[in-house]
């Protein structure tokens, strides 16, 4: 557990909501022909601002403890939380698709790994025009998950340096800032969304407004304070050691 930060079990319960309605929505589970998790990508915009939320509060609550952010350490943390796990799901599917995939297939599966790797992987599919729901043919893209993590790491790189300099030099204006990169952002994906759907789904441009609302969060808290460090809601938490041997914990 990061040090500059103190753990929270209702967030792990927030993604394990999160996972399970992605989970479902993917399993495309009906009852009386009713698709009740019509909606389960939802999960995808949660994990997003939990992920603002969290990096946010790990840069501002360092900057408080020591007055100065290690980059350095930043980015070792991120990359021990995610290649371990990412690098393992590529070693592990490479033999089997290298023997049983047709060789187009391959080439493809080959593609999207690299891109994966250095995180561009959301415009890698956006190029290939492949849409998160056409079931016919993400199955045979099975690192099409990757897009999110790409944005993730994307934000990962470009937040940091960007909250530095503001805090450094417009350290008063830092919450009309991110308020207005969210609104910004909001207003690109809502236009976007009419008029190039695609690379509006899978672009950090218009997913940005969900990480910022994370970090707005995360802004106010170190800000002003929980309303009670007493009184904290556990009606979706797990227990720490439960949820970590069922949900690989990303951020």
């Amino acid at each position: 557990m990061n040090k500059y930060s103190n753990y929270r079990p209702e967030i792990d319960g927030l993604r394990a909501v999160a996972v399970l309605a992605v989970i479902f929505y993917h399993a495309e589970i009906s009852i009386l022909d009713i698709d009740f998790f019509s909606g389960g990508f939802i999960g995808v915009d949660i994990f997003f601002v939990i992920s603002g939320y969290l990096i946010t509060k790990i840069i501002l609550n360092e900057l408080k403890l020591t007055g100065k952010f290690s980059y350095l350490n930043f980015y070792k943390r991120r990359a021990r939380r995610i290649l371990p796990i990412l690098f393992f799901v590529m070693l592990f599917s490479f033999p089997f698709v290298y023997h049983f995939a047709i060789s187009s297939f391959f080439i493809d599966y080959a593609k999207s790994i690299i891109s994966s790797v250095i995180f561009i992987s959301n415009y890698y599919f956006w190029h290939l025009g492949i849409g998160y729901d056409q079931l016919q043919t993400i199955q045979f893209q099975p690192f099409l998950h990757t897009w999110s993590l790409s944005v993730e790491e994307q934000f990962y790189i470009v937040f940091p340096i960007c909250l530095i300099f503001i805090i450094k030099f417009l350290e008063k204006y830092t919450t009309s800032i991110l308020f207005f990169g969210f609104f910004i952002s909001l207003f690109a994906a809502d236009f976007l969304s009419q008029t190039h759907a695609s690379i509006n789904f899978y672009s950090l441009p218009t997913r940005g407004w969900e990480l910022l609302a994370g970090s707005l969060l995360a802004n106010f808290e170190i800000k002003y304070g929980r309303k009670s460090e007493k009184k904290v809601y556990h009606f979706i938490s797990f227990n720490r050691d439960c949820f970590n041997n069922l949900f690989f914990r990303f951020v």
